[in-house]
């Protein structure tokens, strides 16, 4: 049995008699080629079921018009948005994406060694950071990174993320202003910069009144389930918050039940519940939760915009992008 062979651009070059260079161009976007030659082109391409090697071609040019995404973090509510708004973002400036998921260094190590194998022009990551090692060796092989919602020091890489310093200060000003006193803030990540951020910011505005502190900083804890139980904990203790801060809408929606079903605690007069995200279901009329509303689509087209700036000027100096994010306030804080 033999094996028909794949036909070439030189074949297709033959065909429409032209060289191999046209050829070359009718596939590459913005290259100057005429309509008339580019449609010759074409059309002995679709009668030789030829298709360009992108991988080929990359090794003689300087790009290979490839960027990695890297997705670290498919809990998030919006995951496939912000996957499928990468790509087309990424996609609609000419380039093709390279998408593989990891949720340890070790891993995400692993994806990045896979992007310089596959000559990626940049990478963009969700959630995570490469290790230093691998973030130095990215910045000799001049591949930009940029990441999304998380940040790490040391790290050679561009950051896109909210200003979760100012979104500490609203909700300080909120619940300073409703003379709440006792603070509790819950985050399914220790390390997460927008927890750090919000805790930070929360606690230096609050410390403007004498009586009103955070009490407790409780990590770990992420979704419904666990936010169900994370009340009827946080109910147990001497001293109870009369303000939880959840940075994910699906904890708070778990305490909101927990109050409602299992402990009878009043929202918002005995307790004031706020939110991260606003999903769909924190407007809803049974829950009606206060959230921080965050621009994700702002944000996804802010990091593609961002990576492919560095990959077309070839600078590799970082940048740290803060988008606003905007309080909004339901029926689970009282009204002034």
């Amino acid at each position: 049995m033999t094996t028909k062979r794949r036909n070439n651009s030189q074949d297709v070059a033959d065909l429409a008699r032209v060289s191999q260079a046209s050829v070359s161009r009718a596939f590459t976007l913005g290259a100057s080629i005429s309509a008339k030659t580019k449609m010759k082109i074409l059309t002995a391409a679709a009668k030789l079921d030829y298709q360009p090697n992108i991988i080929a071609r990359s090794l003689s040019k300087s790009q290979s018009g490839l960027v990695g995404i890297l997705f670290a973090n498919w809990d998030h509510p919006k995951a496939a948005e912000i996957l499928k708004g990468l790509c087309e973002a990424i996609t609609e400036k000419g380039f093709k994406p390279v998408v593989q998921s990891a949720n340890t260094t070790e891993s995400v190590d692993k994806a990045f060694n896979d992007f310089l194998s596959y000559q990626v022009d940049g990478v963009i990551v969700f959630s995570m950071s490469p290790s230093a090692n691998m973030s130095a060796l990215c910045f000799r092989s001049n591949i930009p990174i940029v990441l999304l919602n998380h940040s790490t020091p040391g790290i050679n890489a561009s950051v896109v993320t909210i200003d979760s310093t100012k979104v500490g200060r609203q909700i300080g000003n909120a619940v300073l202003e409703r003379c709440y006193k006792r603070i509790t803030i819950i985050s399914s990540d220790a390390h997460s910069q927008v927890f750090s951020g919000i805790s930070d910011a929360l606690a230096e505005t609050v410390s403007q009144a004498a009586g009103t502190e955070i009490i407790s900083q409780l990590t770990g804890i992420h979704g419904y389930e666990a936010g169900f139980q994370a009340i009827i904990d946080l109910w147990a203790e001497v001293i109870k918050p009369d303000v939880i801060v959840c940075t994910s809408d699906y904890t708070a929606l778990g305490i909101l039940a927990g109050c409602r079903h299992k402990l009878g605690i009043r929202v918002p007069e005995d307790l004031c519940v706020i939110g991260l995200g606003d999903i769909p279901a924190s407007g809803w009329k049974d829950h009606d939760l206060s959230t921080i509303k965050i621009p994700h689509d702002e944000l996804v087209k802010k990091t593609v915009t961002t990576l492919i700036s560095k990959i077309e000027t070839q600078s590799m100096e970082p940048e740290n992008l803060k988008l606003e994010a905007k309080l909004i306030l339901r029926g689970t804080i009282k009204n002034l």
